[in-house]
């Protein structure tokens, strides 16, 4: 590969993964990246692909996306530098076709034990993804360094679920648009969002959120907020499991979207620190940021929890029943692939308070259904 492409791609300024502006000079330089392919004698990065399939999102479009998987012991010396480059080429698979580019970069973590580089097995995990209208198409991935070491994947993604009322055109191709959200248009009252940043479905080993566990949980927010008439929203991420609050917004709006996704991209689910492990359980920690809610002095109009269901717990303590009872109406928006009989903790703090309730979500449909009932009650 020629380095004067991977001195291009650094020159450029800094932003999350975008489309491409057609005609650019960012463009012609994708162009030409993308006419090459890695030559024996080039550098190798080592790194290993998750392509996802296109599927429906909570927003009724087709998304599609990988995770990439980057053994961090190859940097241990040099390739460091500077952020990674991300490059990607979609594709209509269709006679006489023009790909579509989205770049990003991928920064390396800078609080982590400098022994880590060393580590063998330590890895880290990127990702993103994209939107396509119906039909079949190419992806070409390629991964850069600093120390001009490059990756290239290449698979293919069809979108074709007829039952999905998608907003695109066929063979259309765009980038998520989490961060070119417009904010809250009109809409009446204030509702206290609380964002559960877990893993969408459940692995044996859970260090990062994939880049489809992003996608749903941005997509649903954007649609609770877009379709859910509020004029002023409270943001509240959270992660149970570490107890501790990732992010939170008093007045969400334009431009929150992109910060959320950094923090969502740099969120570690492997470890739990000492400090978490001996102090408050889960329920503690609910209670808590629950027990801030009901002290506001101007009260929101819904509290809403928004998340995949997590594994079940012990019984709610009367504490907590008593303190479900002194919020405005609760709901949980529980976002599920699997039918389960089990109830987690969010769920039995909601039902808990009166008139409660969960709004099971297994697909696209469901999720509309919930926020419709939402709005629906505050009317």
């Amino acid at each position: 590969m020629s380095k004067i492409l991977l001195l291009a791609l650094w020159c450029w300024t800094g932003w999350g993964q975008g489309l491409v502006r057609e005609g650019s000079r960012h463009q012609q330089s994708l162009e030409k990246l993308f006419a090459t392919r890695p030559g024996k004698n080039d550098p190798r990065m080592l790194c290993r692909v998750l392509p996802f399939p296109a599927r429906p999102n909570f927003e009724f479009q087709f998304w599609a996306g990988y995770d990439i998987a980057v053994p961090m012991k190859q940097f241990e010396k040099e390739g460091r530098e500077r952020p990674m480059a991300i490059a990607v080429k979609v594709t209509p698979d269709q006679p006489g076709a023009k790909g579509t580019y989205l770049f990003s970069r991928a920064a390396f973590p800078s609080k982590i034990p400098p022994e880590l580089w060393a580590v063998k097995n330590a890895e880290m995990n990127l990702g993103g993804g994209f939107l396509v209208g119906m039909g079949k198409y190419q992806v070409e991935l390629w991964v850069m360094d600093s120390a001009q070491r490059s990756c290239y994947r290449r698979w293919k993604v069809e979108a074709n679920d007829t039952s999905v009322p998608t907003k695109m055109s066929r063979n259309e191709v765009r980038d998520s648009g989490f961060d070119s959200w417009e904010g809250l248009q009109g809409g009446s009252g204030t509702v206290s969002v609380y964002v559960h940043a877990a893993a969408f479905v459940r692995r044996r080993i859970t260090t990062k959120l994939s880049a489809w566990d992003r996608a749903v949980l941005l997509g649903s927010l954007r649609s609770l907020l877009e379709v859910g008439g509020f004029a002023r929203a409270r943001v509240k991420v959270f992660h149970l499991d570490g107890r501790r609050v990732l992010f939170e917004r008093e007045d969400f709006s334009k431009g929150d979207f992109e910060q959320l996704m950094d923090v969502l991209m740099g969120l570690n689910l492997g470890t739990v620190s000492y400090e978490t492990l001996k102090g408050p359980n889960e329920e503690v920690f609910l209670t808590g940021l629950m027990g801030e809610e009901a002290a506001r002095d101007s009260k929101s109009d819904a509290v809403v929890f928004l998340g995949p269901t997590s594994r079940s717990g012990p019984k709610l303590s009367p504490l907590a029943r008593e303190l479900s009872g002194q919020l405005p109406p609760l709901h949980y928006l529980a976002l599920t692939p699997w039918f389960s009989v089990e109830s987690d903790l969010i769920e039995r703090f909601v039902k808990a308070g009166p008139g409660g309730r969960v709004h099971d979500v297994y697909q696209p449909a469901d999720l509309a259904k919930g926020i419709r009932e939402i709005r629906g009650r505050l009317n």
